[in-house]
């Protein structure tokens, strides 16, 4: 624990900081968000362009997504993408003079990583007013790391802080709809859970280590539902809601056992989503779409990762053959006002020939504190600066 007393001079609370950071570690401390898997956005690069809205677009992807939008198929359709998740993550800690006032910000970790994301691959197909698909995608990703050097007045280094995680959870699944009305559909899906996630964590200083570590392959089962209606000409709004049970399997070896975030371990999010797009006529035609998202965990105190989300995006239409997307997200959280999540997306898509080619980017920046890891960050005063980074390409074609 840390001792309260209030320092005299500015030297003397740097060095403070510095001893705190030193005895602080021998635990995993990983923000929760990656700790329970963070969600991939978006099922393919054209909804993450516009910053994951997919509500309405008629996609194989739907099959991840609002499944009601496959009653609106007019072709059989399959798609394949890949893409690219960039992490940065800075922390920081605030120093003050012996009036207790704020000097700035010291950085005393800075790191960057980088994963693969494959997906999403679906197929899908329509057979009169019905629909249906099926599809293979990464769903959340476990990946973080984080490394911290410790070294003496000559710079040499002495220690070091190093927490790996590795790993993602996908989802096989199958979707069905039907066009009740000309302008109203609806939709089912269900699909299969399962992967892997691996967490090592070492405090090394001098000739001692300390080595703490677990990893298991969580499996289980995800449904959902939703719905699409054109009220109006050009004008369409979707809802769609998805669950999971709990998974099974979240720790299948334990070298050192990691303490767990009470009641989060093998949990998934319930989501649910409200869309709005319509579609713009003119010399430069496009579509304008709008959605708001809710995000919450069985079981777990708000304050800790359920979400709001509200996105805007637009997609524009020229020459025919080219397309220009771009979007804004925000992620407001009402229950800890210190913490923000701001994004923006950007991508483009070309019909060249047989298929079409899309691109997207997602850029996000979080700024959080030590509540938002497990275990909580023991710095006084600390405060974490994220970035979330998606790059996605996808092929597709109708037959």
């Amino acid at each position: 624990m840390t001792p309260d007393c209030r320092w005299q001079t500015a030297e003397s609370r740097i060095a403070a900081a510095l001893l705190l950071l030193a005895c602080a570690a021998a635990q995993a401390q990983v923000p929760i968000h990656d700790w329970m898997g963070e969600e991939v956005p978006g099922h393919d690069a054209r909804a993450l362009a516009r910053c994951g809205i997919s509500g309405t677009d008629v996609t194989a992807g739907a099959v991840f997504g609002n499944p009601a939008a496959l009653a609106f198929l007019s072709r059989p359709t399959v798609q394949a993408g890949y893409g690219l998740r960039i992490a940065t993550e800075q922390r920081t800690q605030v120093v003050y003079d012996q009036f207790e006032n704020a000097l700035g910000e010291l950085a005393y970790a800075d790191n960057i990583h980088s994963s693969g994301i494959p997906g999403a691959f679906a197929a899908a197909t329509m057979l009169g007013r019905a629909g249906g698909a099926v599809g293979l995608t990464q769903v959340r990703s476990f990946d973080y790391q984080y490394v911290k050097a410790y070294r003496d007045d000559f710079y040499v280094k002495v220690g070091e802080d190093r927490v790996v995680q590795t790993g993602a959870l996908y989802s096989i699944g199958a979707a069905g709809a039907y066009r009740v009305l000309d302008r109203l559909g609806v939709g089912l899906r269900g699909g299969y859970l399962f992967g892997g996630r691996r967490l090592e964590s070492w405090h090394t200083m001098g000739a001692d280590t300390t080595f703490l570590g677990d990893e298991g392959r969580p499996t289980g089962t995800v449904f959902g539902a939703g719905i699409v209606v054109s009220p109006l000409n050009r004008l369409a709004v979707a809802a769609d809601f998805h669950a999971a049970y709990r998974l099974s399997n979240w720790r299948s070896t334990v070298w050192n056992l990691i303490p767990r975030p009470p009641s989060c371990e093998g949990r998934h999010p319930w989501v649910a989503k409200l869309d709005v797009s319509y579609r713009v006529v003119g010399p430069l035609p496009g579509t304008v779409s709008a959605e708001v998202g809710y995000s919450a965990w069985h079981g777990l105190d708000s304050s800790l990762s359920s979400v709001l989300a509200v996105r805007a995006g637009v997609e524009h239409r020229m020459l025919s053959l080219v397309r220009l997307r771009y979007g804004f997200k925000v992620e407001p959280r009402p229950d800890d006002p210190a913490i923000h999540v701001a994004g923006f997306g950007f991508g483009s898509g070309l019909d060249a020939g047989l298929f079409r080619i899309d691109l997207g980017a997602l850029l996000s920046r979080d700024v959080t504190g030590p509540t938002r890891f497990w275990p909580e960050l023991t710095e006084t005063d600390a405060r974490v600066y994220e970035s979330r980074n998606y790059f996605a390409v996808t092929l597709s074609r109708e037959f």
